[in-house]
């Protein structure tokens, strides 16, 4: 069962957020105290295991009863009228409003859940025979854990077999194990015959020595009283800012490099989006030394929000990560930072089309460092001098972000680095249009700032202790209008937290991790204009169609506290040739809303008090079969908290349910040469409880949006990677992937917005000696879906034509197709170097497609393309 509100004193939280706390009457949610399970419908019974799901708004009497249960989501007709029937004797202990019981509304899931009854198991027996004779005491072990023993005349019998394909291994003395497969099928026997070969008998003592030989003696490991890094994901790409930098297709932006790896979708010019293995973008959490930042680019995708100077490495985890991580759905990139501990004063100043950057990094005294480095846009600028008008489609970004560090190292165990972090977006776009309905105007601007102070130590027995506490703001506001219809949406949250890890190799086959990681964050947010704008995933709409005219303001606060600790381990077995890795991560989360339901006049706003509890194991396996072949496989449960942007009481739903996600991944890697690997994996993802929009053309009060949607993707990836090695260094990627997403659980799949079938990526960079560098880029992938316009009508009040659509999503934009290439040159200018680059993107002039487009009535299909042949000279010179 699971309820919308659970009831828990106020009083904890008004430690953090006595605002909230003070300015609300003390609530307190009907909690049920007797439930009535209804019996699966005869009926309905099949050979497969089901769920079905009845959505009923009830009416909780003052006395605990229910006094109505009202159909809001149909499960069907044979579920509809026994979900009422079981809900009306529910009983609870009744709400109260400062101490007094009242009447309340709530909308109840009510779950049936049909599980067939297991098939009758197979009989297994059979006889073991070794060197012409019946073999006794033999061992027969099923992969299942069935076991049986042979007798003196050989033979066996298991009589409850679990019945499908099995795994048989037969063991015992005088002979080597053996495997095979066996299909048992249900209420039937297997009688099997085995003969293994015998193993020779050993030579006498003296022939064994005769080849003068000294038995081997085993050598013992070197101990090293060190912590190794705890590898938590079995899949991921790490690339060094070395490397990334001299990469065609990033301006020498160390992190754009996470775009070119697998399982990442190709985005859109101009979005920035970061889609990875089919997740929607908010799904895929980023971190700067384990610090979370709201965006990896900045507005356009054009640079990400941290200049190459301050980046060590950039890890992109697209699944199943481990127990350390949590609170998204999708994967993560993490970004690890530069440790400043060069002598004396360096630093560099850049330019190219987009923007100018400069950073200073210093030693000012014993164990002291000092870093700084900024950057600010000109592209926009650029555009204006040159009178070209581009923003009507793409809208040029103004961005700026700085870094500050200071770093103190007071002696080999200790290391102490205090850190700022700021990035700030604005972009317009303005589209005039003759006739003032489709007059259209965005604006939007985006920013936040991180203060974060990172401790590390070593102890003397090996294990390394890491904390580092933090705080930061988010800022985002967003004015969006088509024709009369004017949307606007601000956003202010304060943010916090601390992560903290104790890792220590307890002995040479074990490592352990135990952490902590905690999250507050307060928002307040304003909205009003059209209830469709912003767009979500889901919904049926074209490129520049007018929103509906249906509106509604509201302002509300969200307080929000998360505080997950965690454990994982790495046990080492077979000489580490078998790696198992435990995990568990419980992550509570606690969520405050300043509006349960929408303002009415004068009445005073009752706010709404929710948490859950989430429990996520995470379980991966690397077995090194050999020096050259690794397998790997994966399994894990994710958890989020829905948005504040969708938990406003007019637009969406204060009540919406935490979304969960279950991950499993295996695959494979093999050596090839020392420098040259190739990995394999397949990936799928199930989620659910995804905020969606009602389908109800009249939705309830505060259920604009509801927590019934479920997604799922699966596929596979290849990535074959060249390290360097005389000069060159690259990769080959490709992914295959399909995500799927449906609005409730009954309804049937449909494609994701996400969903990119194929992508492909092949770069290289080659060293051609005396300086020079060069590289190609070239990039494939499958156009997004879309869902057609079938017909139009004429709307006379609005005096337009207005779309009728086809089924969603089931056409797609045209597939992208471009070809990058980079020269680079290097100059040594006495102790300072000097780079100069030209990249040049879409050197074929592809005009790819970005968007479909229709004339005003709907009748002819075109389409938006992308950038052209597009040179961006760039130059950087350092000391």
């Amino acid at each position: 069962m699971r309820r919308f509100v659970r009831p828990r004193t106020i009083a904890a939280i008004a430690l953090f957020f006595p605002v909230i706390a003070t300015a609300q009457p003390r609530v307190v949610s009907p909690r049920i105290q007797h439930f009535v399970q209804a019996d699966f419908p005869e009926a309905e019974r099949g050979p497969e295991a089901r769920t079905v799901s009845v959505v009923m708004q009830l009416t909780v009497a003052a006395d605990g009863t229910v006094s109505d249960a009202v159909v809001t989501q149909s499960g069907g007709a044979a579920f509809d009228p026994l979900a009422v029937a079981a809900a009306r004797q529910f009983t609870f202990a009744p709400a109260t409003v400062d101490g007094a019981p009242t009447t309340v509304r709530l909308v109840y899931r009510y779950r049936f859940r049909w599980e067939p009854p297991p098939p009758a198991p197979a009989r297994y027996a059979g006889v073991v025979r070794g060197g012409g004779r019946p073999l006794a005491n033999a061992t027969v072990t099923l992969d299942s854990g069935e076991r049986a023993t042979t007798d003196a005349d050989g033979r066996f019998t298991l009589d409850a077999v679990p019945v499908g394909r099995h795994a048989v291994t037969l063991s015992g003395d005088g002979f080597d194990a053996r495997t095979v497969d066996e299909t048992f099928t249900a209420g039937q026997g297997i009688e099997a015959r085995y003969d293994v070969p015998m193993r020779p008998a050993p030579p006498p003592p003296s022939r064994r020595r005769a080849n003068g030989r000294a038995p081997a003696v085993e050598e013992i490991d070197e101990v090293v009283i060190r912590a190794p890094r705890l590898r938590r994901a079995v899949v991921s790409t790490e690339i060094s800012a070395d490397t990334a930098r001299r990469l065609p297709g990033t301006q020498g932006d160390v992190l754009r490099v996470v775009e070119n790896m697998p399982g990442v979708a190709r985005a859109s010019v101009g979005s920035g989006q970061l889609v990875v293995w089919g997740a929607a973008p908010e799904d895929t959490r980023v971190y700067v030394d384990g610090v979370p930042v709201p965006r990896l680019y900045h507005d356009g995708g054009l640079r990400s929000v941290l200049p190459s100077d301050m980046v060590q490495s950039v890890e992109l985890v697209p699944g199943a990560a481990g127990a350390a991580w949590g609170r998204g759905l999708g994967g993560l990139v993490a970004a690890t930072t530069r440790t400043f501990d060069d002598a004396g004063a360096h630093g560099a100043v850049s330019a190219d089309l987009y923007d100018a950057a400069a950073n200073v990094r210093a030693n000012v005294a014993r164990g002291l460092n000092v870093a700084i480095a900024a950057r600010r846009s000109h592209l926009a600028e650029l555009l204006d001098a040159s009178g070209e008008a581009v923003s009507a489609l793409f809208p040029t970004p103004h961005y700026y972000d700085g870094q500050a560090r200071l770093t103190w190292t007071p002696g080999a165990r200790d290391r102490l680095e205090l850190t700022g972090l700021l990035s700030s977006d604005r972009t317009e776009r303005r589209n005039p249009a003759l006739d003032p309905a489709a007059d259209s105007h965005d604006q939007r601007s985006v920013g936040f700032e991180r203060v974060y102070l990172r401790y590390r130590h070593q102890s003397d027995d090996g294990a390394t202790v890491t904390v580092t506490p933090w705080f930061g703001r988010d800022g985002r506001a967003q004015l969006q209008r088509v024709g009369a219809v004017q949307t606007s949406l601000d956003s202010t949250a304060w943010v916090g937290g601390v992560r903290a890890s104790w890792r220590r190799a307890t002995s040479g086959w074990l490592t352990v991790e135990a952490g902590l990681d905690a999250e507050f964050s307060s928002t307040s947010l304003s909205r009003s204009g059209s209830i469709a704008l912003p767009a979500r995933e889901g919904d049926r709409r074209i490129f520049g169609q007018p929103p509906p005219d249906q509106v509604a303001a509201d302002a509300w606060s969200v307080a929000q506290v998360g505080v997950a600790p965690y454990a994982e381990a790495d046990v080492s077995l077979f000489r580490g040739a078998v790696h198992v890795l435990p995990g568990l991560r419980v992550d509570p989360y606690f969520r405050a809303v300043s509006r349960r339901s929408p303002q009415e006049g004068d009445t005073p706003a009752q706010g709404l008090f929710s948490q859950d509890f989430a429990l996520e194991p995470r379980l991966a396996l690397r077995v090194t079969p050999s020096a050259r072949v690794t397998l790997k496989a994966a399994v894990g449960v994710f958890h989020q908290a829905p948005q504040p942007d969708d938990l406003s009481a007019s637009f969406g739903a204060p009540a919406l349910l935490t979304s969960s996600a279950r991950h499993a991944l295996v695959g494979a890697a093999v050596q090839i040469t020392r420098t040259l690997t190739a990995e394999v994996t397949a990936f799928g993802s199930l989620t659910e409880s995804l905020a969606v929009r009602s389908n109800e053309p009249s939705p309830l009060r505060a259920a604009a949006l509801v927590s019934t949607g479920e997604g799922r993707a699966y596929g596979a990836q290849i990535l074959v990677r060249q390290e360097l090695a005389r000069g060159l260094v690259g990769w080959f990627s490709y992914s295959l992937l399909r995500s799927e997403r449906r609005s409730t659980p009954d309804a049937l799949w449909r494609l994701s917005d996400y969903d990119q079938t194929h992508v492909l990526t092949a770069l290289f960079s080659y060293d051609l000696g005396r300086g020079f560098e060069a590289g190609l880029r070239f990039r494939y992938a499958t156009g997004s879906p879309r869902t057609p316009v079938a017909s139009a009508w004429f709307d006379a009040r609005r005096d337009r034509w207005e779309p009728v659509f086809g089924a969603q999503n089931s056409i797609r934009v045209p597939d992208f197709v471009q070809l990058d290439a980079r020269v680079a040159k290097r100059f040594a200018l006495g102790r300072t170097t000097l780079d100069v680059s030209l990249e040049v993107q879409n050197v074929t002039n592809q005009a790819n497609a970005e968007e479909l487009v229709y004339d005003p009535s709907f009748t002819r299909q075109g389409t938006i393309s992308g950038l052209p042949l597009l040179p961006v000279l760039g130059a950087r010179w350092a000391l």
